[in-house]
């Protein structure tokens, strides 16, 4: 009886640690890369511009076919939003609208996961010679969410590597594009 006690004391003080360390961490989390396409915002801007443009080159499109998704609003700027249901966890549900745009510098998304939270994501694009930096950050608040806040930790982890994917099939599908009449001139 004196060692099950002892464990439940000793599990007790470590519940009490785990609280007590969760408060103590970020309360948000921010990830973000970046990349360096070879071509100009203008050419760049249009595939960040609009869910179904996103969608084209989405980390998260391939992973399952059978995902559900829907297209709503404008083609492309504020208001063009997609919404997805997958019975992947790697997918999930949730839906993605954009919330600002500035023409070839910057685009802002509202992203909701259900239950699972939500955040923001922006694109911005800053000129570098004849090339782009795109950068796509993700920010989260946490709140008073404990366990999200340790999930915060693992964030960068686990969402960078698709920003990478993500970023590297866009500028594959950018450079690999033919140079509209319009770039030419």
């Amino acid at each position: 009886m004196a060692f099950a006690r002892l464990i439940f004391k000793v599990l007790l003080v470590l519940l009490a640690l785990l609280v007590m360390i969760g408060f103590l961490l970020p309360s948000s989390a921010k990830v973000e890369r970046s990349i360096v396409i070879n071509a100009p915002p203008a050419a760049v801007f249009p595939h960040i511009n609009g869910m179904r443009a996103f969608h084209a080159w989405s980390p998260w499109s391939t992973i399952d076919p059978e995902t559900q998704y829907r297209f709503e609003g404008p083609e492309s700027g504020v208001g063009s939003r997609m919404t997805w249901h997958s019975g992947d966890a790697r997918v999930g549900q949730g839906s993605q609208e954009i919330v600002e745009s500035e023409p070839y510098s910057r685009v802002k998304t509202q992203l909701a996961f259900g239950d699972q939270g939500s955040g923001t994501a922006t694109f911005r694009l800053t000129p570098e010679g004849d090339s782009t930096r795109v950068s796509w950050q993700f920010d989260t608040a946490f709140g008073w969410d404990l366990l999200g806040r340790y999930v915060g930790l693992m964030l960068d982890g686990m969402v960078g590597t698709s920003y990478d994917k993500g970023l590297k099939d866009l500028k594959q599908r950018i450079e690999q594009a033919p140079a509209s009449p319009d770039e030419n001139n």
